[in-house]
C-alpha cells in the first residue's frame, strides 16, 4: 500500500517539493544580505529610542533589494500552499479513483477499506508536515528581524505566514480535498471546492474564529489628540467623527473607536466656528479636548503570538482529525 500509494502521488509530490526548494534557495540566497543590512543600519543590538530609527532605515533597505521579493513571494506561497495542497494532492487522491471505478479492484484484495484511506491520509498528511514545516519555520527565522523590525507579525496579513499555523492549515487543506474528493467522487469538481473551501477558510480565519482563540484585551483610556490620524466633518450637517492611530506598538487592532461623553459612539455635533474650514487645526484640537472623549480598543499584544500560534494550529488539527474521521465512517458506510 505505501508502495503503491507513492507511485500514484510521486508527481505532485515532485512538483510540490520543487516549489519549496525554489523557495527556500530565494530565502537562503537573501539571508546574508538582511543579516547585513540589519548589522549596517544599526537594528542589530540596538535598545531605546535609538531602535526606531534604526528600524525605519533597516525596512527602507530591505525593501530596495531581493529580501523584499523573498518576503513577499514567502508570504504569498505559504498563504496558497494549503489550497494548492488540497486541490492538486489531496482531492484527486481518491476521487480519481472513485471515478475511473479502480478502487473496486483493490477493494477486491486483501486490503480493507479503512486501511486504504487510512494509509493514504497517514503518509499524505506527513509528507505536507515535512515540506511545509520546513519552510515556514526556515521562512520564520529568516524573517524574524523584519517582522521585528516592522512590529506587524501577528497581524492577519502576515500572521498565517509564520511558525505552525501553516502547517495546520496545509494538513486541513490535504484532509479536506481527500474527504470532498471521496464525498463527491468527481476529480475536478472536488478541486475546484477544494480551492474554494480551503481559501475561504483562511480568509475567514481573522473575521470569525481567530479573534476569539486570541482572547483579545479591551480598555477604554481618555483621548490623546496627539494620536488624533483623522478628524472627518460634514459641514451641511455638522456632524462629525474622528479617527485615532492606534499607539500599542506590534499589536493586531481589532476594534479602535471613539467614544462621546455618553459612552456612545462619538459622531458630533460638532462647533463649527472651532472645527471648520476656517478655524485652525490648534483650534480644533483645543476643542476636542474639552469633549471629554475616550477611546474602546481591542486588540491583541505581539506577545501572544506563540500562543496564538498554537491554538489556531492545534485548531486546524482537531479539523483534520475530525474530517479524517469522517472519511473513514463515510467509506465504510455509504461508498458502494
Amino acid at each position: 500500500m505505501i508502495w503503491l500509494t507513492w507511485r500514484q502521488l510521486r508527481v505532485q509530490a515532485i512538483a510540490g517539493a520543487a516549489l519549496i526548494v525554489l523557495l527556500l534557495a530565494l530565502i537562503l540566497i537573501s539571508w546574508r544580505q538582511v543579516t547585513d543590512l540589519a548589522s549596517s543600519s544599526g537594528y542589530t543590538g540596538c535598545s531605546g529610542d535609538a531602535c526606531a530609527a534604526a528600524a525605519k532605515t533597516f525596512l527602507s533597505q530591505v525593501r530596495d533589494g531581493l529580501p523584499q521579493g523573498a518576503y513577499t513571494f514567502g508570504l504569498a506561497g505559504l498563504f496558497l500552499l494549503p489550497a494548492i495542497v488540497g486541490a492538486f494532492w489531496g482531492a484527486p487522491m481518491v476521487a480519481r479513483e472513485l471515478e475511473s471505478g479502480t478502487y473496486r479492484m483493490i477493494f477486491s484484495q486483501s486490503v480493507s477499506r479503512g486501511r486504504w484511506l487510512l494509509v493514504k491520509l497517514a503518509l499524505g498528511a506527513a509528507a505536507v508536515v515535512v515540506g511545509v514545516g520546513v519552510l515556514s519555520l526556515i521562512l520564520t527565522r529568516w524573517a524574524g528581524p523584519i517582522d521585528t523590525a516592522g512590529g506587524d507579525r501577528i497581524t492577519p496579513l502576515v500572521f498565517p505566514g509564520r511558525g505552525v499555523v501553516p502547517i495546520g492549515y496545509a494538513v486541513a487543506g490535504f484532509v479536506i480535498g481527500v474527504t470532498l474528493g471521496l464525498v463527491l467522487r468527481r476529480t475536478l469538481v472536488a478541486m475546484a471546492v477544494t480551492l474554494l473551501v480551503v481559501v475561504g477558510l483562511q480568509v475567514a480565519a481573522p473575521l470569525v474564529y481567530r479573534p476569539w482563540l486570541a482572547q483579545p484585551t479591551d480598555t477604554v483610556t481618555a483621548l490623546d489628540v496627539e494620536d488624533l490620524d483623522g478628524i472627518g466633518m460634514n459641514p451641511e450637517t455638522g456632524k462629525m467623527h474622528l479617527q485615532v492611530h492606534p499607539v500599542v506598538p506590534g499589536a493586531w487592532v481589532l476594534k479602535n473607536i471613539v467614544l462621546g461623553a455618553d459612552g456612545n459612539p462619538f459622531i458630533g455635533p460638532a462647533d463649527l466656528t472651532k472645527c471648520g474650514q476656517k478655524a485652525g487645526f490648534d483650534e480644533c484640537q483645543a476643542w476636542i479636548k474639552t469633549q471629554n472623549l475616550r477611546v474602546r480598543m481591542s486588540y491583541v499584544p505581539g506577545s501572544k503570538f506563540w500562543t496564538l500560534q498554537w491554538r489556531e494550529f492545534g485548531a486546524t488539527l482537531v479539523l483534520a482529525g475530525a474530517l479524517s474521521l469522517f472519511s473513514l465512517w463515510w467509506i465504510r458506510r455509504r461508498l458502494v
